[in-house]
């Protein structure tokens, strides 16, 4: 029986993170191991695999999955963090449920420092990382 992936993601011309949409990181026998995955599922399979073996590191490749538009937030609990430094200050301030200007300056300053070490490291080779914002009072997990 031969197995057919459909994937309906594909890489973008600019990206830098591997062949696979996940990248899987793992100690191994011989030292650091890496794998990449195309879909969650292949994910939860490595978990399994290695539960209890292995301390298992996964990274999304973000660039690719979100697409080149609206940032890298698709939640109602968070914001894309390079789109919010760009919304006019009463909006920004909604968005995250700020109420002080000393809080939205901190916000800003913090968020924005973050932004260009994150295009800094990008533009030395890296990847792409996806930096979002959650909004006060919002549950967010990292799974």
């Amino acid at each position: 029986m031969t197995e057919t992936l459909h994937v309906q993601t594909t890489h973008r011309a600019d990206c830098r993170f591997g062949p696979g949409l996940f990248r899987i990181t793992y100690d191994g026998p011989s030292g650091p191991q890496l794998r990449y995955c195309q879909t969650q599922a292949e994910v939860e399979s490595v978990h399994r695999l290695l539960r209890g073996v292995a301390t298992v590191r996964v990274e999304r490749d973000g660039h690719c999955l979100d697409g080149p538009y609206g940032g890298d937030a698709h939640t109602p609990d968070v914001v894309d963090a390079e789109a919010w430094l760009a919304l006019p200050r009463e909006q920004g301030m909604r968005e995250l449920g700020l109420t002080s200007d000393a809080d939205y300056a901190r916000a800003y300053r913090s968020i924005e420092a973050a932004v260009v070490r994150r295009n800094n490291r990008e533009t030395q080779g890296g990847v792409h990382a996806s930096i979002v914002i959650k909004k006060r009072g919002r549950v967010v997990t990292d799974v």
